[in-house]
Order: structure tokens, then C-alpha cells, then sequence
């Protein structure tokens, strides 16, 4: 590989004026200075694209498409990814940002051959760019590094969400164009589905440090009522990858019993659905939606009626009074405490 790869950042932007400009300003502050950026706005009616053409950079292509929609989300990525000219991809969602050694840092590690993704932790953010919680990497090096190739899988298939965070991620182009580009599954995004097929093609290089700070603001988080739904989506592919990739994973070594991993699949979707209304209720919290938070949390406290939860639930009423979050320190606080004792 060239010592120094031209890197094709995507961004798909849509009616992000009051985020975008620190996404600008993180890209342009990189110091990895070889990269292109192509910026992808999904018919922005705010103004966004007025601050973009503002920003007189050679490295930037601007194109304005009619809005497709977060459902094509997927389809505006694979748009972009053909508008790229770089050995490896990067993407960059329109509210997040980047430190500034984000792309030097990962470059690096596409100097082994075998290393198909790189990704690395984040910080995720609230609308004021206030740090609320850290995403690390995978404990288990051999799921975080796909070492041996398929092993990621086992991460996939056995945790509730993606533990990749898509705003680090860096790829091989020529990869990605092997599998066809973005992965596209029914009311899935891109990131989960791609990385998955990823898995199968070599190994991860996961990064022990912050390469990105992922925003979370009350616009822009989505509190799907029908998680049950949502669970079976990613449920129903899981299924379908398995059979589609059935040949490949028994010559990575990856044997599996149907029944059992769908079995153990419902019992996910049973705790995540029972536990939902007390993670969103947190989350509200750190966001400053105070009476959000207590909805959600009375909801989980009438079928977890236990002091512990009860005693949550005053301090829960005390951060509503004070408009201060003490709940989610608390926990951090006694999270610590059993891990240092």
C-alpha cells in the first residue's frame, strides 16, 4: 500500500446546520492531510449546504441529491462510495466529529495486508459536546480483532448491538467493492450488515483510543416504541446471513447450531424489550429530559417494583427537581466500586 493513502471520507448530511460546522472544522483540522471528502446532502432545507459551499477546500465534493429518506440510507452511502477515489474509506456521520490525529492514527494500520477494517473507542457527547459515556472496545481481543477471520462473529451474533461504532470506521475500498459496497438489508442501516460481511473477508485492527466523539441530542435520537419489531429485523438477517454464508463460515471454522443460537437470540429480545423503558430512561437523563426520563423509568418500575428500584426512582425525582442528573454518577460511581473491590 502507498505510505500515504489517499483517505475518501463519506458523510451523508441532512438538516444539520447547528452540529455540521464542528464536523467541518474536525475534518479540516486533521493531520493526516491526504484525504478527500465526499459530502452527500440528502435535499438539506436548513442551510446546511450554504455552510458547506462556503468552505473553499479542493478536497471537498459537494453533491445535493433530492431527499431519499433514512430508509435509503444505505443507497445514498453506496451513491457516495462511487464517488470515491481512495484506497481506504472513512465515515463521518453529519452531527459527530473527530479528534484531529484520527486519520494518521488509523492509517497505520492498513500497513498489514491482512487488516480489512479498522475502527477504534469513542466518546458519545450530548448537543453541547459534554462527554457522557465512553464505548471501549471489546474485552476479547479475538472478537475485537477478528483473529483468527470470523471470530468478530461471535461478538455480532451474542451482543445486542453492533460493537463497532460506525464514526471510527476506516476500510479497504477494494474490499468493500468486492462485497458490493455497503451492504443493503431491509430496514437495517449500512454499518451492522457491512461489517458483518467485513468479518468474513479479514482481519480488524481495533484502535485503544478515542477516534471520535459521537453526538447524541434529543433530535436527533430515535425511541422506537415497536422494539420487538425492530429486534426481529436484526433477527431475520442474522438468519439469513447464516444460511447465505453457510459454506464460507464452516471453512473459517464456524459450526453452529441453528435452533440453539435462535433460542438464545428470543432470550435477548425478551431482556432488551423488558429492560427498555430503564436504559431509555437513563439516557434521557444524560440529555436533559428530565420528564422523559421519569415516564420511562414509572413504566419499568411497575413491572420491577424492588427497592433498589424505588430508590433509583427517588433520586430519579431529586434530578428532576434540581434539574441535575445524580442518578447515572451514582451508578458509575458504584459500577467502580465492585470492579475495584
Amino acid at each position: 500500500m502507498n505510505k500515504h493513502p489517499l483517505v475518501s471520507i463519506i458523510t451523508p448530511v441532512f438538516n444539520q446546520k447547528t452540529y455540521f460546522e464542528k464536523t467541518i472544522r474536525s475534518v479540516l483540522s486533521q493531520t493526516y492531510q491526504n484525504w478527500e471528502w465526499i459530502i452527500l446532502d440528502d435535499g438539506s432545507t436548513d442551510g446546511t449546504g450554504e455552510i458547506i459551499k462556503d468552505c473553499k477546500d479542493s478536497r471537498i465534493q459537494y453533491i445535493f441529491q433530492e431527499n431519499a429518506g433514512i430508509s435509503r440510507l444505505t443507497k445514498t452511502y453506496n451513491k457516495a462510495l462511487q464517488k470515491c477515489n481512495g484506497e481506504l474509506i472513512a465515515m463521518l456521520d453529519h452531527d459527530d466529529y473527530w479528534p484531529d490525529y484520527k486519520l494518521g492514527v488509523q492509517v497505520k494500520h492498513f500497513n498489514d495486508p491482512t487488516v480489512v477494517l479498522s475502527y477504534g473507542e469513542c466518546w458519545i457527547v450530548n448537543h453541547q459536546g459534554k462527554r457522557i459515556s465512553f464505548w471501549r472496545l471489546q474485552e476479547d481481543t479475538s472478537i475485537a480483532n477478528n483473529d483468527p477471520v470470523g471470530s468478530s462473529l461471535k461478538g455480532f451474533f451474542f451482543k445486542r448491538y453492533s460493537f463497532i461504532p460506525n464514526l471510527t470506521v476506516m476500510v479497504r475500498r477494494a474490499v468493500l467493492q468486492k462485497i458490493g459496497g455497503f451492504v443493503e438489508a431491509k430496514d437495517m442501516y449500512h454499518d451492522f450488515p457491512t461489517w458483518l460481511q467485513f468479518a468474513l473477508e479479514g482481519k480488524f485492527s481495533s484502535v485503544p483510543v478515542c477516534l471520535g466523539y459521537y453526538r447524541k441530542h434529543p433530535s436527533a435520537v430515535t425511541f422506537d416504541s415497536n422494539q420487538e419489531l425492530r429486534i426481529n429485523v436484526r433477527i431475520n438477517f442474522f438468519r439469513e446471513f447464516l444460511f447465505r454464508n453457510k459454506t464460507k463460515l464452516n471453512e473459517l471454522g464456524f459450526f453452529y447450531d441453528i435452533e440453539m443460537i435462535e433460542n438464545y437470540w428470543e432470550g435477548i429480545k425478551r431482556e432488551h424489550i423488558h429492560f427498555d423503558p430503564y436504559n431509555k430512561s437513563l439516557l434521557m437523563l444524560k440529555l436533559g429530559l428530565f420528564k422523559d426520563a421519569q415516564s420511562n423509568f414509572q413504566q419499568f418500575l411497575g413491572s420491577e417494583p424492588s427497592s433498589k428500584n424505588r430508590l433509583i426512582h427517588s433520586l430519579l425525582m431529586i434530578s428532576k427537581f434540581f434539574n441535575y442528573d445524580i442518578v447515572n454518577p451514582v451508578a458509575n460511581l458504584k459500577e467502580r466500586l465492585w470492579k475495584y473491590f
